[in-house]
């Protein structure tokens, strides 16, 4: 399962990316201030995204390492707290499959989570589960 999603641990060239942030775009560098103002509660909204979505949906774990992909039965309870995320290396960043949609969520930098997918209605069913967190998702 996991070689249906990955290469050589890169998401497949075939998937598209949406971004899913605290903001509706790229803030730009004239705006980079935001990211060091983001408070515990507004990066609490990505957690409350992933538990939102494990209320309707199945979520894997990848690991690169290993090349597998495991069911997670509580995301809350194997995500970092604010103060972890806050001191982590990329290395560490989370992703995640939802076989259903064929998608991939990935943890990124600066408040971004990114959704590979394949069929764009993938990104239509996940936008109302985006809103209700509080996110904001573009391309």
């Amino acid at each position: 399962m996991y070689h249906n999603y990955f290469q050589d641990s890169e998401v497949k060239s075939e998937f598209k990316k949406e971004f899913i942030s605290l903001w509706s775009g790229w803030i730009g560098e004239n705006n980079q201030y935001k990211l060091d103002s983001v408070t515990k509660h507004e990066w609490q909204r990505f957690h409350n995204f992933l538990a939102l979505l494990e209320s309707k949906f199945q979520i894997q774990k990848v690991n690169c390492n290993t090349e597998t992909l495991t069911k997670i039965t509580d995301v809350s309870a194997i995500l970092d707290s604010y103060e972890q995320s806050l001191n982590k290396d990329s290395s560490q960043f989370y992703q995640f499959v939802i076989p259903e949609l064929e998608c991939i969520i990935s943890e990124e930098w600066d408040y971004t989570y990114i959704v590979w997918y394949r069929d764009s209605t993938t990104v239509a069913t996940l936008a109302p589960y985006i809103r209700k967190a509080g996110l904001c998702h573009f391309s």
